[in-house]
Protein backbone atom coordinates (compact mmCIF):
# COMPACT_ATOMS: atom_id res chain seq x y z
CA UNK A 1 0.00 0.00 0.00
CA UNK A 2 1.25 3.49 -0.82
CA UNK A 3 1.79 6.03 1.89
CA UNK A 4 -0.34 9.15 1.92
CA UNK A 5 1.04 11.88 -0.30
CA UNK A 6 3.26 9.72 -2.52
CA UNK A 7 0.64 9.01 -5.17
CA UNK A 8 -0.44 12.65 -5.62
CA UNK A 9 3.19 13.75 -5.95
CA UNK A 10 3.90 11.03 -8.50
CA UNK A 11 0.74 11.96 -10.41
CA UNK A 12 1.68 15.65 -10.37
CA UNK A 13 5.12 14.79 -11.75
CA UNK A 14 3.56 12.59 -14.41
CA UNK A 15 1.10 15.30 -15.42
CA UNK A 16 3.82 17.96 -15.51
CA UNK A 17 5.93 15.84 -17.85
CA UNK A 18 2.93 14.78 -19.92
CA UNK A 19 1.77 18.38 -20.30
CA UNK A 20 5.29 19.42 -21.33
CA UNK A 21 5.39 16.83 -24.11
CA UNK A 22 4.09 19.19 -26.85
CA UNK A 23 6.77 21.73 -25.93
CA UNK A 24 9.44 19.01 -26.07
CA UNK A 25 8.24 17.99 -29.53
CA UNK A 26 8.30 21.62 -30.67
CA UNK A 27 11.83 22.05 -29.30
CA UNK A 28 13.05 18.91 -31.07
CA UNK A 29 11.47 20.08 -34.34
CA UNK A 30 13.05 23.53 -33.98
CA UNK A 31 16.49 22.00 -33.37
CA UNK A 32 16.08 19.67 -36.35
CA UNK A 33 15.33 22.67 -38.57
CA UNK A 34 18.17 24.75 -37.11
CA UNK A 35 20.72 21.92 -37.28
CA UNK A 36 20.08 19.91 -40.46
CA UNK A 37 23.36 18.05 -40.07
CA UNK A 38 23.51 14.24 -40.03
CA UNK A 39 25.37 12.56 -37.19
CA UNK A 40 24.69 15.46 -34.79
CA UNK A 41 21.91 13.86 -32.76
CA UNK A 42 23.75 14.02 -29.44
CA UNK A 43 24.48 17.74 -29.94
CA UNK A 44 20.83 18.35 -30.75
CA UNK A 45 19.70 16.43 -27.68
CA UNK A 46 22.16 18.40 -25.53
CA UNK A 47 20.63 21.65 -26.82
CA UNK A 48 17.10 20.54 -25.89
CA UNK A 49 18.22 19.25 -22.48
CA UNK A 50 20.24 22.39 -21.79
CA UNK A 51 17.28 24.60 -22.61
CA UNK A 52 15.05 22.47 -20.39
CA UNK A 53 17.59 22.72 -17.58
CA UNK A 54 17.79 26.51 -17.90
CA UNK A 55 13.98 26.73 -17.89
CA UNK A 56 13.80 24.55 -14.77
CA UNK A 57 16.42 26.66 -12.98
CA UNK A 58 14.54 29.83 -13.89
CA UNK A 59 11.32 28.30 -12.56
CA UNK A 60 12.98 27.76 -9.18
CA UNK A 61 13.43 31.50 -8.71
CA UNK A 62 10.90 33.49 -6.72
CA UNK A 63 7.59 34.37 -8.35
CA UNK A 64 8.74 37.87 -9.24
CA UNK A 65 11.60 37.38 -11.65
CA UNK A 66 13.94 40.32 -11.98
CA UNK A 67 15.26 41.66 -15.26
CA UNK A 68 18.76 40.61 -14.22
CA UNK A 69 17.68 37.01 -13.53
CA UNK A 70 15.86 36.82 -16.84
CA UNK A 71 18.79 38.25 -18.81
CA UNK A 72 21.20 35.86 -17.06
CA UNK A 73 18.99 32.88 -17.91
CA UNK A 74 18.70 33.98 -21.55
CA UNK A 75 22.46 34.56 -21.70
CA UNK A 76 23.15 31.07 -20.36
CA UNK A 77 20.69 29.54 -22.83
CA UNK A 78 22.17 31.48 -25.75
CA UNK A 79 25.69 30.43 -24.76
CA UNK A 80 24.54 26.83 -24.58
CA UNK A 81 22.93 27.13 -28.02
CA UNK A 82 26.04 28.65 -29.59
CA UNK A 83 28.29 26.00 -28.02
CA UNK A 84 25.99 23.22 -29.16
CA UNK A 85 25.64 24.59 -32.68
CA UNK A 86 29.42 25.07 -32.90
CA UNK A 87 29.98 21.48 -31.76
CA UNK A 88 27.47 20.23 -34.32
CA UNK A 89 29.28 22.14 -37.07
CA UNK A 90 26.49 24.57 -37.90
CA UNK A 91 28.73 27.61 -37.65
CA UNK A 92 31.73 27.25 -39.90
CA UNK A 93 34.77 29.21 -38.82
CA UNK A 94 36.16 31.34 -41.58
CA UNK A 95 39.71 32.44 -42.01
CA UNK A 96 40.03 36.20 -42.51
CA UNK A 97 41.15 37.13 -45.99
CA UNK A 98 44.35 39.11 -46.03
CA UNK A 99 44.26 42.36 -47.98
CA UNK A 100 47.92 41.92 -48.95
Amino acid sequence: MRTAGVYPRAMNTFLTLFNAFPAVIAAVKAIEVAVPIPQSGQHKLNLVLGAASAAWELSQVEQSISENTTVNAISATASLAVAGLNAAGVFKKTVPVSSK
